[in-house]
């Protein structure tokens, strides 16, 4: 959430940030946690309560959107080994859908990108060359990094730093 936090802020009231859960009970929790936050703290509280929650998976999502819907398609999926600092995460991952990224949903993620699509894992992890993230950033001491698809948002085509 805290990823989709940052985009909502950046978005501000006229953008749109969209999170999926494929668990309904995930999605549920989520969602009504992002409706009751109240931080005392305005532009925090506005961004998370613009986050629309849906339960819904990943691909099935992607595929029912028109070509360039999205500025930006984040996949930030459950780490199959997790970051135990993250202990407000740890009940949820007994409900969470894991399993491995697919490859047709980065492409479908391609697809509905104006600007570019982008992976969070754990640093060093195979996924970003099996699922085609030629370029990855991140601090070096910290224990996630980002892999990205730059879209050319004129053809869908890659525009630099991406991979294949």
């Amino acid at each position: 959430g805290a990823d989709a936090i940052v985009a909502s802020w950046l978005a501000g009231a006229g953008g749109r940030v969209v999170g999926l859960e494929a668990s309904p009970e995930v999605a549920a929790i989520v969602r009504w946690g992002m409706r009751c936050y109240h931080s005392g703290i305005s532009w925090l509280d506005e961004a998370i309560w613009r986050i629309e929650v849906l339960c819904a998976h990943h691909l099935q999502y992607l595929r029912a959107l028109p070509a360039a819907s999205f500025d930006v398609v984040l996949f930030d999926p459950m780490f199959r080994q997790p970051v135990h600092a993250s202990r407000p995460l740890t009940p949820l991952r007994r409900l969470a859908q894991g399993g491995p990224l697919e490859r047709e949903a980065v492409e479908a993620a391609r697809r509905v990108a104006r600007r570019r699509v982008v992976l969070k894992e754990r640093r060093h992890s195979p996924e970003f060359a099996r699922l085609g993230f030629a370029r990855v950033e991140g601090g070096e001491s910290s224990r996630v990094a980002y892999g990205i698809i730059d879209v050319d948002p004129h053809n869908g085509a890659e525009d630099g730093g991406g991979s294949e």
